[in-house]
């Protein structure tokens, strides 16, 4: 099925939900961090910090909107500077600064904020590797202690680890759109696609289109 037609039948799903359901849904394309999504309104940015599975500090910025429907982030942390951050952290000792210590880190990422998930409270209904595009990554999703739901995507690319959580009240459909629609831009800015070998060895990078707009549907690009 291609992207077109997963978005049109993701947007189904709420479109049948009932007219509370209606949102100004807009494609969000950001260049620089390197990703698309669907979000229902243009999200606010606001700047944080992310603590790593190797208690090493990174910048993040958190990409969100709330709406009638459910609550919506994405969250990308920076660990292209992981080398040197390790290198400069206040705590640091041979062992912590070595070669391939940073490295693993970066590697860590995803189980790191996995687990961050797993223990923060509520049911864990689902909790499995994924990949979008084959870029790997982690699924989860939790019934939360309100009875609103929340699904995550993990994935980590090219230096950066993406932290999508999306949030429904208790009730409402699973935020098929948003998930579905999450996808990863090259240097160029344009959509990838990774191939494997049997070893799980990334072997090629294929550059697709991001693809017409949707009807109805507003894109917004960041360059």
């Amino acid at each position: 099925m291609t992207r077109r037609y997963q978005l049109i039948a993701a947007a189904m799903i709420w479109l049948v939900a009932g007219p509370s359901l209606a949102q100004d849904w807009i494609e969000y394309i950001h260049r620089p961090e390197r990703f698309g999504i669907m979000f229902p309104g243009v999200p606010e940015v606001s700047a944080t910090t992310h603590s790593s599975a190797f208690n090493v500090i990174y910048p993040a910025r958190v990409y969100s909107v709330e709406s009638r429907s459910g609550n919506y982030s994405m969250t990308v942390v920076d660990y292209t500077e992981a080398q040197r951050r390790h290198r400069e952290r206040p705590d640091q000792t041979d062992a912590s600064s070595g070669a391939g210590v940073w490295v693993m880190d970066v590697r860590a990422s995803i189980a790191h904020a996995a687990q961050s998930f797993r223990t923060r409270g509520g049911e864990v209904t689902f909790d499995a590797w994924a990949d979008i595009d084959k870029v790997e990554g982690h699924n989860l999703q939790i019934t939360n202690p309100d009875q609103s739901r929340s699904f995550v995507a993990i994935h980590l690319n090219d230096g950066r680890l993406y932290i999508l959580e999306a949030t429904v009240p208790r009730g409402f459909p699973p935020p098929g759109l948003v998930q579905q629609s999450l996808f990863f831009l090259d240097e160029e800015g344009e959509r990838i696609r990774y191939t494997f070998d049997i070893n799980g060895q990334r072997i090629a990078h294929e550059q697709r289109s991001i693809g017409e707009e949707l009807d109805g549907v507003t894109r917004i690009v960041v360059e």
